[in-house]
């Protein structure tokens, strides 16, 4: 359904112009000559936009702007103005005009305003909405909590140095705090390779003392024999036993601490 524009213009030539402007399916345009006609045609046809010229006889466009937002404020209103007859401003808004337009126009532009008019709402149809009044929250009445008592720490005997805690690990040859003896370097197991090698020495120097003067060979050349044997079990006891020692001591750490 094509929309009605209500134009208003005292001359015929302007009023021509206006109708072929909005000729076509999406509007239709009705152009009277004076306010008078255009307030009836306001009633009758209730036209979505209207245009009127701000020089009318009997009423100005301000005058008739303003008679038609009293009649229907929803309906947009749209000065034509010229440079003859500039747009006031200060007029145009106690009128509640919606906006204007200088004579002559570009009708592209003069469509793309009345488009425009038609997707907002009127001003004079914008009431302003009343401050909504601030609620009053009453906040509940405070009930005073009783005062804590004091805490009165337990008195620690004079002269008493306070004591830290301390991590105590496991020491086969007691508590201390040092840290495991895991963690220390083979070379402490030393002196126990050492002693295992004398005590692997004993039984078998023994032996071979026997065999070997049985063989016929000379206390001297027994001795050099036994003395190398015996470099080579202490050779040989050295790099097994801070093997064997360093592994026994991790086996028993890991069980200590699962």
């Amino acid at each position: 359904m094509a929309t009605t524009i209500l134009a208003v213009d005292d001359s015929v030539t302007m009023r021509k112009v206006l109708e072929i402007t909005f000729a076509g399916p999406e509007f239709r345009c009705i152009a009277v000559p004076g306010p008078d006609a255009a307030l009836d045609k306001l009633k009758s046809d209730k036209p979505a936009v209207v245009i009127a010229d701000v020089t009318l006889e009997g009423k100005n466009g301000y005058d008739l702007c303003k008679a038609i937002k009293q009649a229907s404020p929803s309906t947009p209103v749209l000065i034509l103005s010229s440079k003859q007859n500039p747009y006031d401003s200060a007029k145009g808004s106690a009128a509640s005009a919606d906006d204007y337009m200088d004579k002559p126009f570009d009708s592209t532009q003069m469509l793309e305003k009345v488009r425009k008019l038609l997707a907002s709402p009127s001003k004079s149809a914008e009431t302003p909405k009343a401050p909504e009044t601030p609620k009053v929250v009453h906040a509940p009445a405070m009930t005073p909590k009783p005062a804590a008592q004091p805490q009165i720490a337990a008195a620690s005997p004079a002269g008493a140095a306070p004591q830290r805690a301390k991590t105590m690990l496991y020491n086969p040859q007691g508590v201390n705090t040092q840290a495991p003896a895991a963690a220390a370097k083979p070379e402490a197991a030393k002196p126990a390779a050492a002693a295992v090698a004398a005590a692997a020495a004993a039984p078998v120097n023994g032996q071979m003392t026997a065999q070997l003067e049985a063989m016929g060979l000379t206390p001297a050349q027994v001795e050099g024999v036994l003395a190398l044997s015996r470099d080579v079990i202490e050779r040989v006891v050295w790099e097994v036993v801070p093997v064997l020692a360093e592994t026994l001591i991790k086996e028993e750490i890991a069980r200590l601490t699962k």
